[in-house]
Protein backbone atom coordinates (compact mmCIF):
# COMPACT_ATOMS: atom_id res chain seq x y z
CA UNK A 1 0.00 0.00 0.00
CA UNK A 2 1.45 3.38 -0.95
CA UNK A 3 1.52 6.10 1.36
CA UNK A 4 -1.09 8.29 -0.30
CA UNK A 5 -4.06 5.08 -0.12
CA UNK A 6 -2.27 4.78 3.53
CA UNK A 7 -3.41 8.31 4.49
CA UNK A 8 -6.53 7.91 2.71
CA UNK A 9 -7.71 4.56 4.34
CA UNK A 10 -6.19 5.88 7.72
CA UNK A 11 -8.32 9.05 7.37
CA UNK A 12 -11.67 7.17 6.57
CA UNK A 13 -10.59 5.15 9.84
CA UNK A 14 -10.24 7.97 12.22
CA UNK A 15 -13.50 9.78 10.72
CA UNK A 16 -15.14 6.77 11.62
CA UNK A 17 -13.03 6.35 14.95
CA UNK A 18 -16.42 6.99 16.46
CA UNK A 19 -17.83 10.27 15.80
CA UNK A 20 -19.40 11.17 12.31
CA UNK A 21 -22.50 10.46 10.87
CA UNK A 22 -23.85 12.56 7.79
CA UNK A 23 -26.79 14.07 6.68
CA UNK A 24 -30.37 14.55 7.51
CA UNK A 25 -33.73 12.84 6.34
CA UNK A 26 -37.10 12.59 6.66
CA UNK A 27 -38.76 10.49 8.94
CA UNK A 28 -41.41 7.67 8.33
CA UNK A 29 -44.05 6.92 10.82
CA UNK A 30 -42.48 5.00 13.95
CA UNK A 31 -43.19 3.87 17.66
CA UNK A 32 -44.31 7.49 19.62
CA UNK A 33 -43.03 5.98 22.95
CA UNK A 34 -39.37 5.26 21.22
CA UNK A 35 -39.70 8.62 19.16
CA UNK A 36 -40.49 10.98 22.25
CA UNK A 37 -37.38 9.37 24.06
CA UNK A 38 -35.04 10.01 21.79
CA UNK A 39 -35.86 13.47 20.89
CA UNK A 40 -35.89 14.06 24.56
CA UNK A 41 -32.04 12.85 24.75
CA UNK A 42 -31.30 14.57 21.50
CA UNK A 43 -32.56 17.76 23.46
CA UNK A 44 -30.71 16.80 26.51
CA UNK A 45 -27.26 16.08 24.90
CA UNK A 46 -27.69 19.41 22.14
CA UNK A 47 -27.95 21.65 25.43
CA UNK A 48 -25.14 19.76 27.52
CA UNK A 49 -22.98 20.72 24.76
CA UNK A 50 -19.79 18.62 25.46
CA UNK A 51 -18.86 15.41 27.05
CA UNK A 52 -15.70 13.09 27.72
CA UNK A 53 -15.64 10.51 25.45
CA UNK A 54 -13.93 6.65 24.75
CA UNK A 55 -14.37 5.57 21.34
CA UNK A 56 -13.07 2.79 20.05
CA UNK A 57 -13.32 1.48 16.64
CA UNK A 58 -12.57 -1.15 13.71
CA UNK A 59 -12.27 -1.87 10.43
CA UNK A 60 -12.13 -5.07 8.75
CA UNK A 61 -8.99 -6.67 9.75
CA UNK A 62 -6.75 -3.44 8.67
CA UNK A 63 -7.09 -1.39 11.45
CA UNK A 64 -8.58 -1.04 14.97
CA UNK A 65 -7.86 2.42 17.64
CA UNK A 66 -8.53 3.85 20.87
CA UNK A 67 -9.56 7.68 21.18
CA UNK A 68 -9.92 9.32 24.54
CA UNK A 69 -10.80 12.65 25.08
CA UNK A 70 -13.11 15.82 25.60
CA UNK A 71 -15.06 17.40 22.60
CA UNK A 72 -17.28 20.74 22.51
CA UNK A 73 -20.00 20.44 20.05
CA UNK A 74 -21.87 23.76 21.42
CA UNK A 75 -20.86 27.47 19.24
CA UNK A 76 -18.71 24.92 17.15
CA UNK A 77 -16.99 21.86 17.68
CA UNK A 78 -13.88 21.78 19.72
CA UNK A 79 -11.60 19.73 21.81
CA UNK A 80 -9.01 17.52 21.69
CA UNK A 81 -8.35 13.33 21.24
CA UNK A 82 -5.56 11.18 22.13
CA UNK A 83 -6.02 8.08 19.60
CA UNK A 84 -4.02 4.42 19.73
CA UNK A 85 -3.43 2.43 17.08
CA UNK A 86 -4.74 -0.65 18.86
CA UNK A 87 -4.10 -3.59 16.02
CA UNK A 88 -4.57 -4.98 12.40
CA UNK A 89 -2.62 -5.16 9.21
CA UNK A 90 -1.99 -1.58 8.50
CA UNK A 91 -0.94 -0.92 12.23
CA UNK A 92 2.53 -0.99 11.96
CA UNK A 93 2.23 1.73 9.31
CA UNK A 94 0.22 3.80 11.20
CA UNK A 95 2.34 4.15 14.19
CA UNK A 96 5.08 4.94 11.90
CA UNK A 97 3.38 7.32 9.64
CA UNK A 98 0.63 8.49 11.94
CA UNK A 99 2.74 7.67 15.66
CA UNK A 100 0.77 5.96 18.46
CA UNK A 101 -0.64 7.67 20.02
CA UNK A 102 -1.23 10.67 18.01
CA UNK A 103 -3.42 13.81 18.66
CA UNK A 104 -6.01 14.84 16.49
CA UNK A 105 -7.07 18.49 17.22
CA UNK A 106 -10.86 19.06 16.37
CA UNK A 107 -11.82 23.23 15.41
CA UNK A 108 -14.93 24.75 13.78
CA UNK A 109 -13.65 24.34 10.39
CA UNK A 110 -11.74 21.00 10.16
CA UNK A 111 -10.02 18.46 12.31
CA UNK A 112 -5.80 18.29 12.87
CA UNK A 113 -3.82 15.16 13.06
CA UNK A 114 -0.41 15.36 14.14
CA UNK A 115 1.52 12.65 12.64
CA UNK A 116 5.67 11.49 12.84
CA UNK A 117 8.57 13.46 11.94
CA UNK A 118 8.66 10.32 9.32
CA UNK A 119 5.82 11.63 7.55
CA UNK A 120 6.67 15.33 7.85
CA UNK A 121 10.57 14.34 5.95
CA UNK A 122 8.07 13.40 2.78
CA UNK A 123 5.75 16.28 3.34
CA UNK A 124 8.22 19.64 3.77
CA UNK A 125 8.78 19.39 7.28
CA UNK A 126 5.07 19.45 8.29
CA UNK A 127 3.65 17.16 10.97
CA UNK A 128 0.37 18.26 10.74
CA UNK A 129 -2.94 17.34 7.99
CA UNK A 130 -5.98 19.37 8.14
CA UNK A 131 -8.44 17.55 7.35
CA UNK A 132 -11.69 19.97 6.46
CA UNK A 133 -15.64 18.53 7.48
CA UNK A 134 -17.66 16.87 5.16
CA UNK A 135 -20.50 18.81 3.89
CA UNK A 136 -23.45 17.67 5.89
CA UNK A 137 -21.00 15.64 8.61
CA UNK A 138 -22.09 15.66 12.42
CA UNK A 139 -19.43 14.91 14.98
CA UNK A 140 -22.09 15.59 18.03
CA UNK A 141 -23.37 12.84 19.90
CA UNK A 142 -26.89 13.86 18.55
CA UNK A 143 -25.82 12.73 15.01
CA UNK A 144 -26.86 8.97 16.43
CA UNK A 145 -30.36 10.21 17.40
CA UNK A 146 -31.15 12.18 14.51
CA UNK A 147 -30.14 8.56 12.64
CA UNK A 148 -32.60 6.24 14.44
CA UNK A 149 -34.97 9.04 14.51
CA UNK A 150 -34.82 8.79 10.67
CA UNK A 151 -35.44 5.21 10.04
CA UNK A 152 -38.56 4.67 11.16
CA UNK A 153 -37.68 1.58 13.04
CA UNK A 154 -36.04 2.20 15.83
CA UNK A 155 -37.45 -0.05 18.67
CA UNK A 156 -36.74 -0.37 22.84
CA UNK A 157 -34.36 -3.63 23.82
CA UNK A 158 -34.98 -2.74 27.68
CA UNK A 159 -32.96 -1.83 30.37
CA UNK A 160 -29.64 -2.33 30.61
CA UNK A 161 -26.31 -0.97 32.65
CA UNK A 162 -23.42 0.63 31.26
CA UNK A 163 -20.66 1.16 33.16
CA UNK A 164 -22.88 1.17 36.80
CA UNK A 165 -25.20 3.23 35.26
CA UNK A 166 -28.79 2.40 34.07
CA UNK A 167 -29.70 2.84 30.95
CA UNK A 168 -32.29 1.83 28.37
CA UNK A 169 -30.84 0.49 25.20
CA UNK A 170 -32.63 1.69 21.70
CA UNK A 171 -31.60 -0.29 18.24
CA UNK A 172 -32.26 0.68 14.38
CA UNK A 173 -30.93 0.62 10.98
CA UNK A 174 -30.80 3.49 8.65
CA UNK A 175 -28.69 4.70 5.56
CA UNK A 176 -26.55 0.50 5.43
CA UNK A 177 -26.07 1.47 9.54
CA UNK A 178 -26.94 -0.42 12.33
CA UNK A 179 -27.21 1.93 15.57
CA UNK A 180 -27.49 1.01 18.88
CA UNK A 181 -27.64 3.77 21.76
CA UNK A 182 -28.65 3.51 25.38
CA UNK A 183 -29.85 6.71 27.13
CA UNK A 184 -30.00 6.96 30.83
CA UNK A 185 -33.03 8.39 33.35
CA UNK A 186 -31.38 12.15 32.69
CA UNK A 187 -32.03 11.58 29.04
CA UNK A 188 -28.58 11.72 28.29
CA UNK A 189 -26.44 9.57 25.77
CA UNK A 190 -24.29 7.09 27.35
CA UNK A 191 -23.40 4.87 24.97
CA UNK A 192 -23.48 4.63 21.14
CA UNK A 193 -22.37 1.52 18.66
CA UNK A 194 -22.63 1.41 15.11
CA UNK A 195 -21.96 -1.18 12.58
CA UNK A 196 -21.86 -0.29 9.12
CA UNK A 197 -20.13 -2.34 6.01
CA UNK A 198 -17.49 -0.40 3.76
CA UNK A 199 -15.53 -0.98 1.00
CA UNK A 200 -12.74 -1.78 3.61
CA UNK A 201 -14.36 -4.06 5.68
CA UNK A 202 -17.06 -5.01 8.09
CA UNK A 203 -17.17 -1.10 10.18
CA UNK A 204 -17.80 -1.29 13.94
CA UNK A 205 -17.52 1.51 16.59
CA UNK A 206 -18.16 2.20 19.82
CA UNK A 207 -18.35 5.22 22.06
CA UNK A 208 -18.65 5.82 25.74
CA UNK A 209 -20.36 9.51 26.84
CA UNK A 210 -19.53 10.81 30.30
CA UNK A 211 -18.83 14.16 32.39
CA UNK A 212 -21.42 16.12 30.28
CA UNK A 213 -20.15 20.12 30.48
CA UNK A 214 -16.51 18.95 30.86
CA UNK A 215 -14.34 22.13 29.20
CA UNK A 216 -13.10 21.22 25.72
CA UNK A 217 -10.01 22.92 24.33
CA UNK A 218 -7.76 22.26 21.13
CA UNK A 219 -5.46 24.79 19.66
CA UNK A 220 -4.79 25.40 15.78
CA UNK A 221 -2.13 23.85 14.54
CA UNK A 222 1.01 26.45 13.21
CA UNK A 223 0.01 27.23 9.27
CA UNK A 224 3.50 26.58 8.65
CA UNK A 225 3.76 23.43 10.38
CA UNK A 226 0.44 21.87 8.14
CA UNK A 227 -0.21 20.44 5.05
CA UNK A 228 -3.97 19.87 3.67
CA UNK A 229 -5.44 16.55 3.51
CA UNK A 230 -6.14 17.00 -0.45
CA UNK A 231 -2.54 17.73 -1.02
CA UNK A 232 -0.83 14.70 1.01
CA UNK A 233 -3.66 12.51 -1.30
CA UNK A 234 -2.44 14.22 -4.72
CA UNK A 235 1.01 14.88 -3.97
CA UNK A 236 3.19 12.90 -7.00
CA UNK A 237 5.25 10.18 -5.31
CA UNK A 238 9.29 10.67 -5.30
CA UNK A 239 10.90 10.28 -8.43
Amino acid sequence: MNGRTWVRHATVCLAMAGLASCGTHEAPKRDEGVTGALKAARSEVAAAGSARIEATSSTGTSLSSRSVGVLRWSGGLRGTLRVTTTGGSMASTTRLMGGSPSQSRFLPDAYYTRMTDKFAALSDGKHWIRYPYVSGADLSPAASLRLLLSSGNAREVGPETVRGVRATHYTGSAHGQRVDVWIDRGHLLVKRVQRADTASGAFSGTVHYGDYGARASAERPPARDTVDFKDVVNRKPAA
